[in-house]
């Protein structure tokens, strides 16, 4: 019995060992590299990474980090929700009839195509410097990628599926919900967090452009006032949110929604 126990304790910590070990070593790699770089330069043009770190936690501490972080954050949030439900509706009807894949098509592939800062620059003249101008350029930017992973994964459903559904007359909104979710989740968290990831860049790059305040404002005016050390800590401050969202809520979400999918999963080295 105690030896079944030390074993059981023995396989969990080799595979928080095999989960963690690349992480960190990442990290650190990234330490060094930032470091090695930061002596080429003179010091208030890049500062070291401890230094950026010290900068960060005093943002953090003093209030300033939150009063702009909110900001952003609130945009990104908006912009997200609103990107996913208008992609996820349009993605299905390109996915399920051949005229909403003609009609959509167009303005995906220019959706697509059209560069983050021109929607910026399009966005500040009409809305000007107002919270709305970063929350629509985001989503029109975040919509074509969504559109493009809900349309596949409909595409991927199976026929026979379908045809049954419409045998048996079922209602669109119950087909909905019992085969085009469940059979395109996969795409559908793909979407997920390729749009959000999308939203934070998005957003921060327009907050530069067309906002008076946010993450995005604050890096722009210290750059412009020539505090980079400022500027590199501000980014930090939103790279600490990414970083928490990432392994705190999504990670643990995949983790939940695909656990049927371990045991497939290819090995390579013993690291899934």
């Amino acid at each position: 019995m105690a030896t079944s126990t030390r074993t059981s304790v023995l396989d969990t910590v080799d595979v928080s060992v095999r989960r963690w070990a690349p992480r960190v070593v990442a990290i650190g790699l990234t330490y060094g590299l930032w470091y090695v770089i930061a002596t080429m330069f003179p010091s208030d043009l890049m500062p070291y990474p401890l230094e950026t770190l010290e900068l960060t936690w005093d943002l953090y501490v003093s209030g300033q980090a939150f009063t702009h972080l909110i900001p952003s954050l609130s945009r990104i949030g908006i912009a997200f929700v609103a990107a996913m439900i208008i992609g996820t509706g349009v993605g299905v009807a390109m996915g399920s009839t051949n005229f909403g894949q003609l009609y959509f098509a167009p303005f995906v592939v220019i959706g697509l195509a059209l560069p983050s800062v021109a929607l910026a620059a399009i966005m500040r003249l009409i809305f000007g410097y107002t919270f709305v101008a970063p929350v629509v350029a985001a989503t029109l930017a975040v919509v074509p990628f969504v559109t493009v992973n809900i349309w596949k994964g409909v595409e991927n459903i199976d026929q026979d599926l379908l045809e049954m559904a419409s045998s048996f007359d079922v209602s669109n909104l119950r087909l909905l919900w019992r085969i085009v979710i469940p059979n395109t989740a996969p795409s559908l968290f793909a979407a997920t967090r390729f749009g959000l990831a999308l939203s934070w860049k998005v957003v921060t790059v327009v907050e530069v452009f067309a906002a008076s305040s946010g993450i995005g404002y604050m890096v722009n005016r210290t750059y412009q006032s020539f505090r980079f050390e400022q500027s590199f800590a501000w980014a930090v401050v939103f790279i600490v949110v990414v970083i928490f969202v990432e392994y705190l809520v999504l990670k643990p979400l995949e983790r939940r929604m695909f656990e049927y999918r371990q045991d497939v999963d290819f090995d390579f080295g013993g690291v899934r």
